[in-house]
């Protein structure tokens, strides 16, 4: 990992530049980034345009990061790309985000991308993709996450992320924290600052694991009423962030936004965006899994909470995390489940061991509803011992994976 913007810069500028061929949308933030981004690029298809999307990381295949209408970058194209440009990235030795992020301009620029929505990786001021010159920003949830890299305090890692703020562009900002809130104004000047609490108003109608129906108002708007496969009430700031990013990204380009598009943008994010990983079920035989990427304590409080609205009450969790995460904090989130917990790792170098959970976890809960198992593999086995029918899975996008690749999934569901 280089948390610095001198590889970027120079490896960009040897392939010509190409995130100057395109006009984007940037976004950073701790948690909601990849839904926000889904929803944007998703909104702005259904408009017509020819969207590419960045994200990160992937969950089964590498081509998850980068798709334009949906469809992943090929393994031709990547071949092609990498074969190409061997000398170069010998040479100027960047990072494998780094050289991912060229990869994805590169790869919007040949194909004539008109909206291209990108993910920051980690950070925001000095992430490879800070290179870009945005029509509009937006800022995500924040949470304490990368804290070696990023600060110790939510301020200072709220200006590692403001660092994507560029001078007259618009700024869609979904935190609610209310620590936060004089930074945000006191950093993004008036005219450029939508905060989405002062902007819209929303309430759930309904919340289920077949997704949600609320209704945003926006400051001197009509309600509009809007559904999306995603369940979590959290979904609803990540699609009103987006409403307003595509919003003002199409009235830069001189275009309305419409309302029957933007609902079929909401509602097609999953077959738009190939979206997938949060509070996803899935079944196999006579079990049912909820699988969830959160990977800090906000996200899977969030993650509980969702689950106990949507009324999915596990007989057994399964949990993993990396090493350089709160796993107390998160340990103590899934606690409110009241349910046994099997403490597991993904095979990652980052991840944390599973004795060293197991040994935090015996300071919060029964001795007795605790196990623990080397891998995701065995851990399903040993949900599959106990004779559990609802299991949940989360801790990490690397946990989710190697217990998709266990339950035999080769690719997400609805991809090619």
């Amino acid at each position: 990992m280089k948390y610095d913007l001198r590889n970027i810069t120079r490896l960009l500028k040897a392939l010509g530049n190409p995130q100057n061929s395109f006009k984007s949308i940037h976004i950073a933030g701790t948690n909601g980034k990849g839904a926000t981004a889904s929803f944007t690029a998703s909104i702005l298809q259904e408009h017509g345009y020819k969207t590419g999307l960045f994200t990160s990381p992937h969950i089964l295949d590498f081509n998850e990061r980068i798709r334009i209408n949906g469809n992943q970058i090929s393994d031709t194209y990547i071949k092609r790309f990498l074969t190409k440009n061997l000398a170069l990235i010998k040479r100027i030795k960047p990072s494998f985000f780094e050289v991912n992020t060229a990869m994805a301009f590169t790869y919007f620029a040949d194909k004539g991308v008109e909206a291209a929505v990108i993910e920051c990786g980690l950070g925001g001021r000095l992430d490879s993709t800070n290179i870009l010159q945005p029509e509009v920003s937006v800022i995500t949830q924040i949470d304490m996450d990368h804290m070696q890299f990023l600060g110790n305090s939510l301020k200072q890692i709220a200006m590692e992320k403001l660092g994507i703020v560029k001078k007259d562009t618009k700024v869609i900002v979904s935190d609610n924290n209310n620590k936060l809130v004089s930074l945000f104004h006191k950093v993004i000047p008036k005219r450029d600052l939508v905060y989405l609490d002062d902007a819209a108003k929303l309430k759930i109608i309904k919340n289920t694991n077949r997704g949600l129906q609320f209704t945003m108002i926006p400051k001197g708007s009509k309600s509009i009423k809007l559904t999306t496969p995603l369940s979590g009430s959290y979904q609803t700031r990540n699609a009103a962030a987006a409403y307003y990013a595509a919003k003002e990204f199409l009235r830069i380009n001189r275009e309305q936004l419409l309302i029957p598009k933007l609902k079929q943008g909401i509602k097609n994010v999953k077959q738009n965006a190939g979206y997938f990983g949060r509070l996803e079920e899935l079944k196999t035989g006579s079990r049912n899994y909820l699988l969830d990427v959160s990977h800090n304590p906000d996200g899977i409080r969030n993650a509980v909470n969702a689950a106990k609205r949507i009324n999915f009450k596990p007989d057994v969790v399964i949990f993993g995390i990396m090493n350089d995460k709160d796993h107390m904090g998160a340990l103590k989130e899934i606690k409110a489940l009241k349910t046994k917990v099997i403490l597991t790792k993904p095979e990652y170098e980052r991840a944390l061991e599973p004795g060293i959970l197991y040994t935090a976890a015996l300071r919060i809960f029964k001795k007795s509803d605790l196990l623990a198992a080397a891998r995701i593999k065995d851990s399903l086995l040993i949900a599959e011992k106990l004779h559990a029918k609802k299991i949940m899975i989360l801790g990490s996008f690397f946990v989710v994976s190697d217990a998709m690749k266990a339950l035999g999934f080769k690719h997400l569901p609805g991809s090619d």
